[in-house]
């Protein structure tokens, strides 16, 4: 039996979220996301072009080759995760319908999670300098694309971000890690806000690596694409009213080839750090990845707590496996659903994250009492 509602105001001290944007399949921007979670239903498929892939369809960000969608300035080749990248900034640092924008100068920090970055870009590069006359004969604009932190780096520069920047590596589990850097950025005083997000694009040769690493004989995944951003701020300091507290953020490696537990450990951890039992969630958001670990990831959720938890927000795989975006977008879409459930206020949320490679990674927030 779930805990009754307590109203918990917002702490004192310690990192609140206070705005997000999203770019995903079921559309460029904020309101597209939004409408699209509280349907509950599956984003559009669509059939990429190009090369023979593993399965004839994904989950596609729409319009996201449509000229001039980022100015004239942006004119030249950008791969799709950079592209995704600077929508969902504009996004969170200007509201198109006029209302309240977060105060940004030069110690606003940005940290952006990654599985490697753009991986056509550097399948394209890699294969130029096979193929072509010289190995040195590339196509040099696409280089920056190959680095890592390229979207990152991008974003920074289109919107004068001068703080901290950053790139964090790890699959699905990206998101949390990011979130978990931005907050030690704060803590420690060396940024006074964050824009804190991850990203992941589909691409041919995204759609044969996951192929290649699934289980051999399984089906390819539907795979998708997307970006979610957050805004991280400290209790208090911030000029737009609080959407969620980041209580803990405890991550974890499987060293025991077993998911299951190593989801519930860290899980367990977080939720002791942040004070709250396992009863008390009222929501919890697994990344629905479609591998071994995903469902592990699960039954280790639906162990813990209560059964309704896991059936307020929607299932991330209605997106498709959107990777290193996934953690990012989970916390969106919590948002989402909590912004129009009276219930949720002063409750605590469980957003949990696992990859292939064993890395676990778990985050408890607190919805405030009002949340919009």
């Amino acid at each position: 039996m779930s805990a009754p509602p307590v109203a918990v105001p917002v702490p004192a001290d310690g990192p609140v979220i206070t705005g997000w944007s999203a770019v995903s399949a079921h559309g460029l921007s904020r309101r597209d996301f939004a409408d699209g979670v509280r349907s509950g239903l599956a984003a559009a498929r669509t059939e990429p072009d190009g090369p023979r892939l593993p399965r004839p369809d994904a989950c596609l960000v729409p319009d996201l080759d449509r000229p001039g969608l980022l100015g004239q300035e942006y004119s030249y080749t950008l791969d799709r995760l950079a592209v995704m990248a600077l929508l969902a900034t504009d996004q969170l640092l200007a509201d198109p319908e006029g209302g309240p924008v977060p105060h940004t100068d030069e110690r606003t920090g940005l940290v952006m999670g990654t599985t490697m970055g753009g991986k056509e870009t550097m399948a394209a590069v890699i294969r130029g300098s096979l193929t072509n006359a010289r190995p040195f004969y590339v196509d040099v604009g696409l280089i920056p694309g190959c680095v890592m932190n390229h979207s990152a780096g991008a974003a920074a520069i289109r919107h004068d971000l001068r703080g901290p920047n950053a790139t964090v590596g790890g699959g699905r589990v990206s998101g949390l890690l990011a979130l978990n850097y931005a907050r030690r950025l704060l803590d420690q005083g060396r940024a006074d806000n964050c824009l804190v997000g991850s990203a992941e694009e589909f691409a041919p040769t995204q759609a044969w690596l996951e192929q290649a690493a699934g289980t051999p004989g399984e089906p390819a995944p539907l795979l998708g694409e997307g970006c979610g951003l957050l805004l991280l701020e400290p209790a208090g300091a911030g000029e737009l009213p609080p959407l969620a507290v980041v209580l803990d953020i405890s991550t974890g490696i499987d060293v025991d080839d077993d998911p299951q537990a190593a989801v519930a450990s860290c899980a367990r951890r977080a939720l002791d750090r942040a004070g709250v039992a396992p009863e008390e969630v009222w929501a919890a958001v697994p990344t629905a990845a479609p591998t071994p670990e995903g469902a592990a990831e699960h039954a280790a959720l639906a162990g813990l707590v209560p059964p309704e938890a896991l059936d307020r927000i929607p299932s991330m795989a209605l997106l498709g496996d959107t990777g290193a975006a996934s953690a990012t977008l989970q916390i969106a879409a919590l948002l989402v659903i909590a912004g129009a459930d009276p219930t949720a206020a002063g409750r605590a949320a469980l957003v949990s994250a696992v990859d292939r490679d064993g890395t676990v990674a778990v985050a408890v927030l607190r919805l405030p009492e009002v949340t919009s």
